[in-house]
């Protein structure tokens, strides 16, 4: 199986979807799985099992090799600028490759308990002034810098994630961050947009992700998401959870409060509710927007390297994930004023396996790839150069 398909597996804490795909990246199959918590037995090890036996009879063969995207408020997020001087000219591939591996190696040995998920090369200056692109053609330089971003995460959670799916006879070929992934693959459809913000809510976690002239600049994670906007409206609505995520969900497809009486009898049962604790639909529009307000404020505006971004050029924020669905521009946010567009992304359930696949195949994936099948050096190596 893994020699004729890519399979990518998003992860996700409330939702787990499956995307199979030819050599040709074509999709051949696609299936996605609840987590239900108020049933027994349905956690995520349950709803892993039951999306892999039904892939595996559909597809009649059996899964043996994945792809896995996941998310979670634990991402870190480092920068490194290392420098490089030659006394005689030398070539720059070489060198660049080299100069990569002491930088793994700093952060590595100074973050022990994280493994580096993402390695991001922001700029290739060489001979002090010179920007260069790494595709460019083999040439001689004299000094080398690498400004570089690093995505991380805990070696113990990666560990726990692993033997998940091994219990399922899966072998796990590569790990990404999904919210990053998955905002490679948006940017690429907004060419026209230099400043881009993407806010990625999740279920139980916001991930905040800046582009700035076409180049990633920023990655931040809060432990905030659309569950907690659910559980905000059942604490203020006196609703029950679930009525409480249904009417979530279902808030915005109305545009006022009397169509969303004529709704369907599972709505009519949740509007009775409202009517029943004397609360009006606008007190429930201020509840999402208080707490979108609140997520947005502490993943993006409290943050200093964006607060610079918004002195100089506001930026555009494109909201996806699941926790967005139920956003819209009747949403009356506060922290719009920081923004030049509000864009609300209009995203499927596959989208996000489209979007493993392209970073799969994608050459920062593939150099990072190249890194890790390298020869690995033992510490005197590394510590000498290090120091050389």
């Amino acid at each position: 199986m893994s020699n004729n398909f890519e399979t990518i597996v998003d992860f996700g804490s409330k939702n787990l979807k499956l995307g199979v795909f030819d050599k040709s990246l074509k999709s051949i199959y696609f299936s996605k799985v609840e987590i239900d918590e108020v049933k027994e037995n349905e956690d995520s090890d349950y709803a892993l099992n039951k999306l892999i036996r039904s892939a595996e009879k559909n597809l009649s063969t059996h899964l043996v090799d994945v792809n896995i995207l996941y998310d979670t408020s634990r991402y870190n997020f480092l920068e490194l600028s290392i420098k490089k001087n030659f006394d005689q000219p030398t070539m720059f591939k070489k060198q660049y490759h080299s100069l990569l591996e002491e930088a793994n190696f700093i952060i590595s040995e100074n973050n022990y308990k994280d493994q580096i998920m993402h390695i991001i090369v922001n700029n290739i200056i060489v001979d002090n002034n010179k920007n260069l692109n790494f595709s460019n053609e083999d040439t001689k330089i004299k000094s080398l810098i690498l400004e570089i971003k690093f995505i991380c995460l805990s070696k113990s959670l990666i560990k726990d994630i692993y033997n998940k799916f091994k219990k399922n006879n899966l072998n796990i070929l590569n790990m990404y961050c999904s919210s990053y992934v998955k905002s490679i693959y948006y940017n690429k459809k907004h060419q026209s947009l230099n400043n881009i913000l993407f806010l990625d809510i999740g279920y139980e976690r916001t991930s905040a992700i800046f582009y700035k002239d076409k180049k990633f600049q920023f990655f931040n994670c809060v432990p905030l998401g659309g569950n907690s906007i659910t559980k905000d409206i059942s604490k203020v609505l006196k609703l029950n959870i679930n009525y409480s995520e249904k009417l979530k969900k279902k808030f915005n497809t109305k545009e006022n409060e009397n169509s969303f009486k004529q709704e369907t009898n599972d709505m009519t049962n949740i509007y009775t509710e409202i009517l029943k604790n004397n609360i009006s639909v606008d007190l429930l529009k201020q509840v999402i927007d208080a707490r979108v307000d609140e997520i947005v404020e502490l993943s993006t505006i409290q943050n200093n390297y964006l607060k610079k971004i918004y002195d100089s050029e506001q930026p555009v924020i494109i909201f996806t994930g699941n926790g967005s669905k139920m956003l819209s521009n009747n949403n009356n946010l506060k922290s719009k004023v920081n923004f030049h567009k509000l864009i609300f992304s209009k995203e499927n359930d596959s989208m996000i396996c489209d979007a493993g696949i392209y970073y799969h195949r994608s050459d920062e994936r593939l150099l990072m790839q190249k890194r890790k099948k390298s020869k690995k050096t033992g510490f005197f190596e590394n510590f000498f150069n290090l120091f050389s």
